[in-house]
């Protein structure tokens, strides 16, 4: 590195005399120079490290090439079968001084950071002694963050990632040496889960900023050993309150690619994965409340849109207002744990084509036979299971173990079926055409009687007379 240095410097004295610089040498030494100090670089492919560490381990790091010893330094911490190559590079790293050597010491540990194994504390504290040998970047940056104190090094740094908007985010990459991505190294991966902890941990309003970097800075190949931390991140300060629509969309769209539909069940559910994690870190309970934060958002979504797109295209505009502000009036009081909109196959073009306006990403089933403009929302209350049809004022209830009831989140319904008029003793079913009026209190009283569950205004609602039906 000294070399490096004194020749930049006789450059700079030739040009200053008069003499032309070497057009491309000059600047690439000081790229190459500014690199050294600045951050650390990406891990050498295993594939061709392990030979080489094999054979500087027969051959002794006592007389290693300085280039070689200094690829050991970087590179010798992939795997525990090198440790004692390791030690030895570093003793002698610790003997010589050498500024390139540090720097590869340096490297090494951010790079692969192996906590948990008995060399990380030889390493942190050689790491320690070479950021203090010079002066450099590295010397300031291990007092500033402990960097080389591994149970505080990646809490340290993400404190001040969760207090750093955007462009902040950016700078303190650059402050801290950690490269452009977080994901590269080993440190950077234990700082990004520090940040998904401390993220999760924030009051709502606090939280907004730290979560879109979290989102910026998700790697999916390597960090997708973390995916339960930013999950946890996302969903738990909104626990009991709701994101602006825009933010809750952006966190939506990442944990359904990345994480796929609570709603579904699948063979391998990750949610259910996910949720044993969290489980391990604060119990089963809190870790359920977390991951159905997601899941009240799709339901959310898929009842409002349901409802405002059929108020686009219904010819009763009047009649379907009452019937959405009757049934919202139970979502908005989180009484309506799921709900799953069928549609007619005339009626899902142009209902997907208005959600998809909103910029939701619309899920649903479709209805088989029937009128093929027409669509349902099937919706669960309590143990309750419940059809509202959007073109003839008819509900249907069931209760929900009973095997004619709907299924929730089927990819495919019978019309026939979805529109039965009679079933077993626990079904119902009831109109609330205009000419029908107090269908509400009607209808209140129909789910309180069945699951003690009250309509927010309407109470428990009308209560069984001797010339009702129900």
């Amino acid at each position: 590195m000294t070399y490096l240095r004194s020749a930049i410097g006789r450059m700079e004295a030739l040009a200053s005399a008069g003499l032309a610089k070497p057009p491309t040498t000059q600047p690439e030494l000081q790229r190459q120079l500014a690199k050294l100090d600045s951050s650390v670089g990406e891990a050498e492919p295993i594939v061709e490290l392990k030979p080489f560490l094999r054979k500087a381990a027969t051959n002794g790091a006592a007389g290693l090439p300085r280039f070689q010893l200094n690829r050991v330094l970087r590179g010798v911490w992939c795997d525990d079968e090198f440790d004692d190559l390791g030690a030895a590079a570093l003793a002698r790293a610790d003997g010589d001084h050498r500024r390139s050597s540090d720097q590869a010491v340096i490297d090494g540990y951010l790079t692969y950071f192996p906590t948990g194994r008995s060399i990380m504390p030889m390493l942190a504290e050689a790491a320690s002694r070479a950021a203090s040998r010079h002066d450099w970047a590295w010397r300031e940056r291990g007092a500033r963050w402990d960097l080389f104190k591994p149970h505080l090094g990646p809490a340290n740094v993400a404190r001040e990632f969760v207090a750093r908007d955007a462009d902040g985010i950016a700078s303190l990459m650059r402050e801290t040496g950690l490269g452009a991505n977080l994901a590269a190294s080993g440190f950077g991966q234990a700082t990004f889960a520090e940040t998904c902890k401390a993220t999760a941990e924030l009051q709502p309003a606090e939280a907004v900023g730290p979560q879109r970097s979290i989102l910026r800075m998700f790697d999916t190949e390597a960090q997708a050993g973390q995916l339960e931390l930013v999950v946890r991140a996302l969903l738990e300060p909104w626990i009991s309150t709701k994101p602006e629509p825009e933010h809750r969309k952006a966190i939506s769209e990442f944990l359904l690619i990345q994480v796929g539909d609570p709603r579904f069940q699948l063979k391998s559910n990750r949610w259910e994965q996910i949720v044993a994690s969290l489980a391990e870190s604060f119990g089963k309970e809190r870790a359920r409340e977390v991951t159905q934060v997601f899941k009240r958002w799709l339901t959310e979504v898929a009842m409002r849109e349901f409802f405002r797109a059929i108020a686009k295209t219904t010819d009763r505009p009047d009649q379907w207002k009452q019937r959405e502000a009757f049934w919202i009036a139970y979502l908005d009081e989180g009484l309506v744990t799921d709900a799953w909109p069928a549609l007619g196959s005339r009626a899902k073009h142009q209902i997907d084509s208005l959600i998809r306006q909103s910029g939701e990403r619309p899920e649903y089933g479709q209805i088989r036979g029937g009128p093929s403009q027409s669509s349902s929302i099937i919706m669960q209350i309590g143990d309750l299971r419940i059809s509202e049809w959007s073109d003839n004022g008819s509900c249907r209830f069931w209760s929900d173990t009973d095997p004619g009831a709907p299924k929730l989140y089927a990819k495919v319904y019978d019309g026939g079926k979805l529109r039965t008029t009679s079933g077993r003793s626990d079904f119902e079913y009831e109109s609330h055409v205009p000419a029908s009026p107090g269908w509400e209190g009607k209808f209140a009283g129909i789910i309180h009687r069945r699951t003690s569950i009250a309509h927010p205004r309407h109470g428990r609602g009308r209560g069984r007379n001797w010339n009702d039906r129900w």
